[in-house]
């Protein structure tokens, strides 16, 4: 009889369910669908190979014809579960949930299918067998072969349709899949000696299995736990089929920097190993030191949290401590998206433990906001330089002045640094931010106006993350060969903060733009570490004292000799000193007394737009 592929088929089919049993999996939509369509396969199998004996016995030897004819239609009707469930499968996740012409869809499919099951089943079929040529005929069989052309022009449809959202690998896969299963199809109407279907769709499981269900990519190898990325399919999963659930984070800080690699890797393993004696649940290994583990209910997620956090607090041989974000309520964040987005942003929280309510994420969907508002704003150019002047006591004049930024609303409102320059040097947005200013500033100098009024130099506020990637020099070079500017016309100002926190990169990159003619000055003296390395050390001209540093010196009898020595010891090293902050008559004076060269200040000016700081020099400068 001619059943030799089916049987070879039944034997792989067998081969890959025992893998994908056997294997660490996590409870995924896809994987159900896959666990069906390997069911209906198997299903599928068992009946061609019973229709094909039972044909040849109906045939050769009087066999019931009602027997055969119904095991020949459950067999056409299993190929069409075969064909529904691929398309189910490769629509499931692509399709959108909640969209009112998707459910059209779904429905449509539902009630195709049901109709041509019942089809199949009440029209009449036949059957012939002549040596090795078997098969069934007639209306039903007709009907199968009409709706297994449908599921699979409908897979391959979606699969083409949707073939940007999904990755390169899926797609293939689908597209093999369903393009073997018709190939079969056709081969096997044209010679029907040649059984093809059964044996090709369990070819098609195995493709399946290999590049879309094999577990073990999943799987981190030094510890068996789930991946970052099983995390991310998992999590996707759960949004986007409406199952809550509940998480904890635990991440192991080193309180040295002397933590050989077999220390942490017994870290590791240590960790691993009390996540997973807490339950069944899936652990995740999400970065080096950065465990998860997901729950569906919220009470035992807490209790699970607290026993290991209370394992952790009683390691005395460790250096190191453990922080923990909890998310009690998968509900309280809108997706997939703003479910990792807040890990990203709070795993590195000082706080030790750290739980995702209403107000925590209220404030990271203001971030976001924040985020789109400066990715807008240099999208339409709406970034703005405004400009205070500094008075120059020794000379009576105003020829240097800070550049701040300043984004303006569609509506003509202006945003504040404040309310985004912290955002910015989170999300990595200062460094396109910081090219934008400095073009600007270029371009400004570039028109000579405000040097005709006096002004020598304009001061640069330059965040310690924009000197935290390879070569930040270069842009500042690249725009003042663009617009022919004099370096010795841009000063560029660091914080204590950022000199301490990148001081090797810093001190490179600061080098390399004095050669060009590019000078420095230390901002916020005062408010930072103060150490006297990070000014002695560093290539700067110029100390700025910040301005509670400065309002201090009036309200503080202590800070009066701290200030006045130090401007006395900075003026020793050949440094040039700005008080910052100044707002009244009173206090200009005794900075002026004290020997500070540049007064900044509400005094003389707040800082101002680009036409209104010329009209501010041309009637100041005389």
């Amino acid at each position: 009889m001619n059943i030799e592929l089916q049987c070879c088929a039944l034997f792989i089919l067998f081969t890959i369910s025992i893998m994908f049993l056997r294997e660490k999996k996590l409870d995924l939509m896809n994987r159900k669908l896959f666990q069906l369509a390997i069911c209906a396969c198997f299903a599928c199998l068992i009946f061609d190979i019973l229709s094909v004996i039972l044909i040849n016995l109906s045939v050769s030897r009087g066999f019931s014809t009602v027997i055969t004819e119904t095991v020949c239609k459950l067999y056409i009707m299993l190929l069409v579960l075969q064909g529904y469930l691929g398309y189910v499968y490769a629509s499931t996740s692509m399709l959108p949930r909640k969209k009112t012409w998707a459910k059209a869809v779904r429905l449509i499919c539902n009630l195709i299918f049901l109709g041509g099951e019942i089809l199949m089943f009440v029209l009449p079929i036949g059957y012939t067998a002549n040596g090795r040529i078997v098969y069934s005929y007639g209306p039903s069989t007709l009907v199968s072969y009409s709706m297994s052309a449908i599921y699979i022009l409908s897979t391959i449809a979606t699969t083409l349709a949707y073939k940007k959202q999904m990755p390169g690998r899926r797609f293939t896969a689908m597209l093999l899949w369903q393009g073997l299963w018709m190939l079969a199809a056709l081969i096997q109407f044209f010679c029907p000696e040649l059984l093809l279907v059964g044996f090709a769709s369990s070819f098609g499981m195995v493709i399946l299995y290999i590049q879309l269900e094999n577990p073990s990519e999943y799987i981190d190898g030094t510890t068996g736990l789930f991946t970052t990325n099983a995390l991310s399919v998992y999590v996707r999963d759960k949004y986007r089929f409406g199952k809550r659930f509940s998480m904890f984070t635990a991440k192991i800080h080193y309180l040295t920097n002397y933590v050989d690699y077999n220390m942490e890797q017994a870290a590791v393993m240590r960790t691993a190993k009390a996540l997973v004696s807490l339950g069944p649940e899936p652990v995740f290994r999400i970065d080096d030191d950065t465990f998860c583990v997901v729950y569906d209910d919220k009470e035992r997620m807490l209790e699970r949290a607290a026993n290991i956090k209370m394992q952790k607090d009683n390691v005395r041989d460790l250096p190191a401590k453990g922080t923990y974000l909890l998310i009690p309520d998968s509900t309280v964040l809108s997706g997939p998206d703003e479910f990792f987005r807040f890990l990203h942003t709070y795993l590195e929280s000082d706080q030790e433990i750290l739980t995702a309510d209403e107000e925590l994420v209220n404030k990271l969907r203001e971030q976001n906001k924040t985020k789109e508002l400066i990715e807008e704003a240099l999208l339409n150019d709406r970034v703005e330089i405004f400009y205070q002047p500094f008075y120059n006591v020794r000379e009576s004049r105003f020829n240097v002045a800070e550049a701040l930024v300043r984004i303006r609303l569609e509506n003509g409102e202006i945003v504040p640094p404040g309310a985004f320059i912290p955002v910015a040097e989170e999300t990595g947005q200062i460094i396109p931010l910081g090219m934008s200013i400095f073009e600007k500033i270029c371009s400004f100098l570039s028109k000579g106006e405000a040097q005709k009024y006096g002004l020598d130099q304009i001061e640069i506020n330059v965040s310690a993350a924009q000197f935290d990637y390879e070569n930040p020099a270069q842009f500042a070079s690249l725009y003042i060969d663009k617009y022919g500017i004099d370096p010795r016309q841009i000063n560029l100002e660091i914080t204590e903060t950022a000199a301490a926190k990148n001081h090797d990169i810093m001190l490179k990159n600061m080098t390399a733009l004095i050669d060009r003619g590019i000078t420095f000055s230390l901002d916020d003296f005062g408010t930072g570490r103060s150490n006297i390395d990070y000014f002695v050390n560093l290539p700067v001209k110029i100390i700025k004292f910040d301005y509670t540093f400065t309002r201090g010196f009036f309200d503080n009898e202590k800070i009066k000799p701290v200030l006045t020595g130090m401007v006395d010891i900075l003026h020793k090293m050949d440094m040039s000193v700005v008080a910052e902050g100044i707002e009244t008559e009173e206090q200009m004076k005794v900075m002026t007394e004290m020997g500070v060269e540049y007064i900044q200040g509400y005094y003389f000016s707040k800082p101002i737009p680009e036409n209104e700081f010329l009209a501010f020099l041309i009637k100041n400068n005389k």
